[in-house]
């Protein structure tokens, strides 16, 4: 088993100068790629078995992917990528009617809480109505999953400049299905921190920590965005909670200033164990914006699904101009 900390800085890490449109393609390819290759250990637990299972070593995506339809986290991010490409702005129920059409079309790994809101929302509740219903429903615990992180890393892309449209912009991807306050700042923490990286600056935790804060993010949030300093097993903590939408932005928080790897370090977060998809698929695109498409392995490129399209809409949110 590698060495997670090895190349690891625990204050600010070097920057990497490297065009935008990389950075971009790095980070939504490193999330499918990702996606793809913590998919067959989502379910397995303890983290031991995971070890035993793969013999340690997890560096190669299943052939059967390349003709698979996209996993939930690929495909809900590829959805709001869509949506900013065309648009240049979310809006609640134009992406509430996407994420309908991708449910129906595929539908694959579905989070539960993500079905029941759009199960309202097909059924003509209002989606601010339908979201905000179903987290009064399942409550604060339950409702905190963490589809609405990696669904809402396009953002960080199309808004990289302008950290204020990054937060009213992911609050909308975030509270289409996750009203839960914990999901929509865990969510905009992660894209500012995301946002400092392909602005090719250091991530300092303390700071985004306070910037978050001063905004009216929940004390946990904070908190934990101070914690991602810890060694990552320290906050995934063996699977316990696994889909906790925190746990979820820790993980990228911890990515984003690792300088291992790409290899290395979804190695790493998957061997944890946990929702080893979703953790590797933010930890991918962490490791994308900080190393570009070069950092991405080739052979992980070709082993997915339309990749062509997913650099495609890369280039298209890197490429466009957002008005403030």
């Amino acid at each position: 088993m590698p060495d997670p900390y090895k190349g690891y800085l625990w204050g600010m890490t070097d920057t990497i100068e490297l065009p935008l449109i990389s950075r971009a393609q790095g980070c939504l390819l490193g999330l499918a790629c990702g996606n793809a290759l913590g998919l067959p250990f989502e379910n397995v637990w303890p983290a031991t078995e995971i070890f035993r299972l793969s013999g340690g070593t997890v560096r190669e995506i299943l052939d059967t992917e390349k003709n698979s339809l996209w996993d939930d986290d690929t495909a809900q991010a590829m959805v709001v990528a869509e949506s900013l490409a065309e648009t240049d702005r979310l809006g609640l129920d134009d992406l509430a009617a996407r994420l309908n059409v991708w449910r129906h079309q595929n539908g694959r790994g579905i989070p539960t809480l993500v079905e029941r809101v759009l199960d309202e929302v097909e059924g003509e509740v209002p989606v601010e109505e339908a979201s905000e219903e179903v987290f009064q429903r399942l409550g604060r615990n339950w409702s905190a999953n963490n589809a609405a992180v990696v669904r809402s890393l396009p953002v960080a892309i199309k808004f990289y400049q302008d950290p204020q449209r990054i937060v009213s912009q992911t609050a909308i991807s975030a509270k289409v299905t996750h009203w839960n306050p914990l999901c929509v700042w865990s969510a905009i923490a992660l894209n500012l921190g995301v946002a400092t990286i392909l602005r090719d600056e250091p991530l300092l935790l303390d700071a985004l920590a306070e910037e978050v804060h001063l905004q009216g993010a929940p004390e946990p949030v904070c908190d934990a965005i101070r914690g991602s300093r810890a060694p990552l097993s320290m906050f995934l903590l063996d699977g316990k909670a696994k889909s906790y939408t925190v746990k979820a932005m820790q993980v990228g928080l911890w990515a984003l200033r690792n300088e291992a790897s790409m290899e290395d370090v979804l190695e790493v977060v998957i061997l944890e164990g946990g929702d080893t998809d979703t953790n590797a698929a933010i930890a991918g695109a962490a490791i994308g914006a900080r190393r570009g498409r070069a950092g991405v392995p080739d052979r992980w490129i070709k082993a997915i699904r339309a990749s062509a399209k997913i650099e495609a809409l890369a280039n298209r949110l890197a490429g466009s101009k957002s008005d403030s």
